[in-house]
């Protein structure tokens, strides 16, 4: 195994924290990004459904009473 110094056994560890911390991140805006995706769909879907339901107020109505 080769020798290494302090200086760069220091690198070697801020470089594993840092990119943990880096994981983490992107663990949290992938999760974050899902969650708004989700958001998004529920919305789109629920304007859909008023939509179609506006449509169907403003279709005239065949039978005359």
């Amino acid at each position: 195994m080769k020798r290494r110094t302090t200086r760069q056994m220091v690198r070697v560890l801020s470089d594993i924290r840092r990119s943990a911390n880096c994981r983490a991140l992107r663990a949290a805006a992938v999760i974050r990004e899902m969650e708004l995706a989700e958001i998004e769909a529920e919305e789109e879907e629920r304007e859909s459904r008023d939509t179609a339901r506006e449509e169907a107020w403003d279709k005239p109505s065949w039978r005359t009473s």
